[in-house]
């Protein structure tokens, strides 16, 4: 090389290093210090998890993609300046939006996950509880509901014990429905339905089931009260229902609660009239008993309605278009009530 390319080929060089080197500094002492002080673009609150074995770089960018902070390399550059890059553990973290960078490494380092709050709705079936697991990316869609129809995997040893002289495998009814914490990094269906089964028990418990002295048997409890909850909303009505279901069960007139043909249907939509002639267990307009299994999670009001019904001099019942609910003594009455309500 000559002696003068030489000479531009180091002066060029040079000025590069001047330049990386001033850009360093401005970054180190201008814009970071700036920065770190700087929140994100994000003013919401957002759930955001951190997997197992994630990298800080990879958190950092993701934080960064839905705005919770400006630029990934400050929030990498600030845990490494503070020896905290290697501290930060999986979890699920809430960030209420606006957090400077100090705040989000702070959340991010306060090792703990963060529990959600799971509501299963009274009145929901396995189907319905599955639906909302899956859109919570806590399940493969229909997890939660084959496990329950199975019986928690297998028939006469589910999750709890307390249940195992069901006359079917399926749990569906067994299942308290009320609002559940969940860790979603060590969440499991079987650990879920345990919780679900022990708070039936104690509401069962504390409602005065005894099963040596009731006139019925845990699973006929269970599925009557299953079909008093989606036959009726009024906690005030449901103890009256339950008492006109109960005797028509017994004296063989069948029940005729459509609720019931809504379960094997997997809808909840008006009925048409080839819905009536079904061939199901669950059509108690063609069989007279009880369907196999219950059809949804019973409330605690339901609950109570079918231990303690309120005795009464009924025989039907029917609901208006705004839902109110009227009752007769005789066929002729419930014609009359058909004629006035339903048309």
């Amino acid at each position: 090389m000559k002696p003068r390319c030489k000479k531009y080929l180091l002066k060029f060089v040079g000025i590069c290093l001047v330049a990386v080197a001033a850009v360093f500094v401005y970054r180190q002492f201008v814009y970071f210090p700036a920065a770190v002080d700087s929140a994100g673009s994000n003013k919401l609150s957002v759930d955001f998890a951190v997997e197992r074995g994630e990298s800080v770089r990879s958190i950092a960018f993701r934080l960064e993609e839905i705005g919770i902070i400006r630029d990934d390399w400050v929030l990498i550059n600030y845990l490494r300046q503070n020896d905290l890059d290697t501290k930060v553990e999986a979890g699920h973290f809430n960030f209420h939006g606006g957090e400077i960078v100090a705040e989000v490494a702070e959340t991010l380092l306060a090792g703990q996950t963060k529990q959600l709050s799971f509501t299963v709705l009274e009145g929901w079936n396995s189907s319905e509880i599955d639906t909302k697991l899956a859109a919570m990316g806590l399940i493969q869609s229909g997890d939660f509901s084959t496990f329950v129809r199975e019986g928690g995997g297998t028939a006469g040893n589910e999750p709890g014990g307390w249940a195992t002289d069901r006359p079917v495998a399926s749990l569906e009814g067994y299942l308290f429905p009320a609002t559940y914490k969940i860790d979603p990094l060590n969440f499991s269906v079987d650990n879920l339905v345990a919780r679900m089964l022990s708070a039936m028990k104690s509401n069962l418990n504390e409602l005065g089931f005894d099963p040596a002295n009731s006139g019925h048997d845990l699973h006929a409890i269970l599925t009557m009260a299953s079909i008093v909850e989606l036959e009726e909303n009024s906690e005030e009505n449901r103890p009256k229902v339950a008492d006109i279901l109960w005797r028509r069960l017994e004296s063989g007139l069948g029940l005729y609660a459509d609720s019931t043909l809504f379960y094997v249907l997997g809808h909840k939509k008006n009925l048409v009239t080839a819905d009536f002639q079904i061939d199901s267990p669950y059509n108690t307009r063609k069989y007279r008993d009880l369907p196999p299994t219950p059809i949804c999670s019973p409330s605690r009001s339901s609950l109570n309605a079918a231990l303690h019904p309120d005795l009464n001099e009924y025989w039907y019942y029917l609901h208006d278009a705004e839902g109110q609910i009227h009752f007769a003594r005789t066929l002729d009455e419930h014609n009359v009530n058909k004629a006035e309500y339903l048309q």
